[in-house]
């Protein structure tokens, strides 16, 4: 399996990374072998490119993890989808790999990573990939039980080559946390955040207001 983490944060920090190991370590459980790359640092230079095709034409599933950005992508990740699908257009290679994506964003509603989801899926189609599934993820970084559980279906159906059973979807599309919570939560952490940093009484400051 090839692991393409689409954070700028990298293989070691980012949240996209720890989940998309989360299923990673499953498959080598079973007696997979993976590599990973951060896509960010491969596009910076001709040699990561070349690298980044490479660990393309070796791989029978790639597995995409990326944070939500604006609903699309880093744009360093969109660069490097767009040098995946131009190689992979020239018919050099005549592999097939499944193509699995794992999407995260701030928001409390997964639903969110929809849209980013169906352009995954059209890359996936211009490169000659088999689309599997989209996993949506939606309140950050956090990986509760139900989670780890649609990965545990997950790796199952990836190694045992059959179809992604619904209930990945049942059990990832549903919100982490009530709304409400999130906004409690959400307007917490902004206030700690900002008496912190020492600015807590200039929360409502209104600087660009022409009216002021």
């Amino acid at each position: 399996m090839l692991l393409l983490v689409g954070s700028p944060k990298g293989l070691e920090e980012s949240d996209s990374a720890r989940i998309g190991r989360t299923l990673v370590d499953r498959l080598e459980g079973r007696g997979w072998t993976s590599e990973a790359v951060h896509l960010h640092a491969a596009v910076r230079t001709e040699e990561g490119r070349r690298e980044l095709l490479d660990a393309i034409d070796r791989a029978s599933v790639v597995l995409f993890a990326a944070p939500l950005y604006v609903d699309s992508l880093p744009a360093p990740a969109i660069r490097a989808l767009e040098a995946i699908a131009a190689h992979r257009r020239t018919g050099s290679v005549s592999r097939v790999p499944r193509f699995v994506t794992l999407i995260r964003c701030g928001f409390v509603e997964p639903s969110q990573n929809d849209t980013c989801q169906r352009i995954l899926q059209r890359f996936a189609e211009r490169a000659g990939f088999e689309w599997l599934t989209g996993v949506s993820l939606g309140g950050g970084g956090r990986i509760p039980k139900r989670v780890r559980d649609a990965l545990d279906i997950l790796a199952e159906a990836l190694d045992l080559e059959i179809l992604v059973p619904d209930e990945v979807e049942r059990l990832t599309r549903k919100p982490l946390m009530p709304s409400w919570l999130y906004v409690v939560v959400g307007n917490f952490m902004w206030r700690r955040w900002a008496a912190r940093n020492g600015v807590k009484d200039r929360l409502r400051d209104r600087p660009y207001d022409l009216d002021s």
